[in-house]
């Protein structure tokens, strides 16, 4: 062999891979293909692994999730229209009896789905009597026209003081005297207003529901009244 023989066969040596690396890629092949069988049997633990993702994560500076606080958004709440019907239904009657309510004789009150207007009886009745007055007819004419503008029902209860009706009186007991009393006026206002039957109730008291003291006379004028409850259907459980 020549020396330009020899020049030639080193030079084209030189241009590839050392022989070693043919013997390191099969063996770096075999690893692979086994290292793949391996996995192919093996079942991932998916918490384990979440969990070494989320410290591999946190380690190396991964992208965190930032929580943005937002200020509040007003809402304009409405009320159901029942209770907004019940609102406007206070609303009149307070108007309509302005005069009476600061001459201390009617009184109106409640919350959204509940009204209580109260009458002192001396306004709608004579004493130990059970017939409406005629003066009274006015305001029961209002309270029913501000009635019949919703579907709400009403509960008309008659009140008494403690004291026993006197003995000429036409009725034996107040038990008798409260409830003739609140079917009276029941059936005044269905008459007069053409309403349905359903929507009324007529209860007598007695003097079983004090809104004062029956130990002074100015608490038993007060505990002798007619008192009005107006609901929706769905709050008749407020009576």
């Amino acid at each position: 062999m020549t020396s330009g023989e020899g020049r030639r066969r080193v030079r084209s040596r030189g241009r590839g891979a050392p022989l070693w690396m043919i013997t390191f890629a099969d063996m770096m092949s075999l690893m692979f293909s086994f290292f793949i069988l391996l996995l192919s049997f093996s079942s991932m633990d998916k918490p384990r692994f979440e969990k070494a993702s989320g410290s591999l994560r946190e380690a190396f500076g991964g992208q965190r999730q930032v929580i943005v606080f937002e200020p509040p958004i007003g809402q304009v709440v409405t009320p159901p229209p029942e209770q907004s019907v019940l609102a406007g239904f206070r609303r009149q009657v307070t108007e309509a009896f302005k005069e009476q309510i600061n001459a201390g004789l009617i009184t109106v009150a409640g919350r959204g789905d509940l009204v209580i207007v109260r009458m002192r009886d001396s306004l709608v009745f004579d004493a130990g009597r059970a017939d409406l007055k005629e003066e009274c007819k006015p305001l029961l004419d209002k309270l029913g026209a501000a009635l019949a503008q919703t579907e709400a029902v009403l509960l008309v209860g008659g009140h008494t003081d403690n004291l026993p009706p006197r003995s000429d009186a036409p009725f034996s007991s107040n038990w008798s005297l409260s409830a003739a009393r609140a079917v009276k006026v029941v059936e005044y206002l269905v008459a007069r207003d053409h309403l349905p039957d359903d929507r009324f109730f007529a209860v007598g008291y007695a003097d079983g529901e004090p809104v004062a003291s029956n130990a002074t006379e100015e608490g038993r004028t007060q505990n002798r009244r007619v008192e009005f409850r107006i609901a929706t259907r769905q709050g008749m459980q407020n009576f």
